[in-house]
């Protein structure tokens, strides 16, 4: 009864140990790899400025918006001003329900003006992007990433195409290369329409960005000149910064995950080595009994060995069973995937079955060498 005991407790400890490395392998092999992805655009040249309007009406707040934007743009080190609701590593779209032929799906939704992909150097696949004219449609012109149009248009053109974007008709005029927030983050399929609220956020191209005190000071009087001390600056930073501090989040991220990960592996290896050597030191008339008839030191290495590795079979089923299953019922999208869950669960497994034979095979040896004489004399 003692053994069962002590053998379902290791066998839950190996169980949640699966999990755990799985998901911690899961979930960062998936950001890993989005490093050698392309972003779709470049930052190097963009630089951030946030307002705060505090609680000027709305009326008022977009002809200062307009204003300011006129300023900036006057500004002889600025080549160009976008203004925007979406700032690459720090603010992204919003979810929006979009429907063609009447099959429903889901896509993120960029709020920008017509100089965005002129700013950020976004390339078009197919078409063009919104201009001032087509504002005065009846629909909304959008302009969809490269991944929403294969998603939901197969081999389709979308370009031209009518769709409902929460219940609001919208024409495609345009397809853009894929989008992502950051380096870290997994493509998010979505589309660019033009701004709807008047603008707090601004993305200026320049040259001069790395030259933070001559582009930040001249941005500050061209908004201080608009004649108005309800306007706060909240940002007023190259978008390069700003990458930096979002990638130093996540390595912080990964730091923490990897430590705290580290002392459950420590926990668990402490744990199983001192259930295998409570274990062998119960079993020494046994090990004495088969010495005398005729096993060999590398007999008795062999089966504790044997026995560590049905264990910890035993242990990760289970656990391989689950997220195989979740995988597949695609539970942990867009985490990870199924090629990424594969390459988890053959890494965990394999990581836990050589941890397994490390806690197992000291005290395998020492009971190898054990003197039978000596064992059956103390039973």
């Amino acid at each position: 009864m003692n053994r069962k005991k002590q053998h379902f407790f290791l066998l839950l400890q190996l169980f949640v140990t699966f999990i755990a490395l799985f998901l911690c392998l899961g979930l960062n092999l998936k950001k890993l790899s989005n490093y050698f992805q392309p972003l779709g655009y470049r930052y190097e040249d963009a630089w951030l400025l946030e307002l705060d309007f505090q609680n000027m009406p709305a009326e008022e707040k977009s002809a200062y918006s307009q204003l300011i934007k006129d300023k900036l743009q006057s500004i002889k080190e600025i080549e160009l001003v976008s203004a925007t609701a979406v700032v690459p590593f720090q603010q992204w779209g919003k979810e929006e329900k979009i429907k063609y032929n009447k099959q429903s799906s889901l896509a993120l939704g960029f709020e920008v003006d017509e100089h965005y992909s002129g700013v950020l150097d976004l390339k078009l696949v197919e078409g063009r992007w919104f201009k001032p004219s087509d504002y005065a449609l009846n629909t909304i012109p959008v302009v969809l990433t490269k991944d929403l149009a294969e998603r939901d248009f197969k081999q389709e053109s979308p370009i031209g195409k009518t769709i409902l974007i929460a219940d609001q008709p919208a024409l495609v005029v345009g397809i853009s290369e894929t989008f992502r927030e950051n380096t870290a983050a997994n493509l998010s399929p979505g589309f660019f329409f033009p701004m709807q609220t008047p603008a707090t956020k601004y993305l200026l191209k320049s040259k001069n960005t790395d030259n933070f005190q001559l582009l930040e000071d001249k941005i500050r009087k061209a908004v201080g000149s608009v004649g108005t001390t309800e306007i706060l600056i909240r940002q007023n930073i190259s978008l390069s910064l700003v990458q930096k501090f979002a990638q130093k989040l996540d390595y912080i991220q990964l730091g923490i995950t990897l430590i705290v990960f580290s002392f459950l592996l420590i926990n668990v290896f402490l744990g199983i080595s001192g259930v295998f050597s409570y274990n062998l030191s119960k079993r020494k008339a046994e090990i004495g009994l088969r010495v005398i008839m005729g096993a060999s030191p590398a007999d008795i290495l062999k089966q504790f060995l044997g026995e560590s590795m049905v264990l910890t079979t035993l242990g990760i089923l289970p656990g391989v069973l689950i997220v195989t299953q979740l995988l597949i019922m695609q539970y942990l999208e867009p985490y990870t995937n199924g090629y990424y869950g594969a390459i988890s669960i053959g890494c965990s497994a394999l990581f836990i079955y050589i941890l397994m034979l490390s806690c197992a095979f000291y005290p395998s040896l020492k009971a190898a060498r054990l003197n039978p004489s000596d064992a059956l004399h103390e039973e």
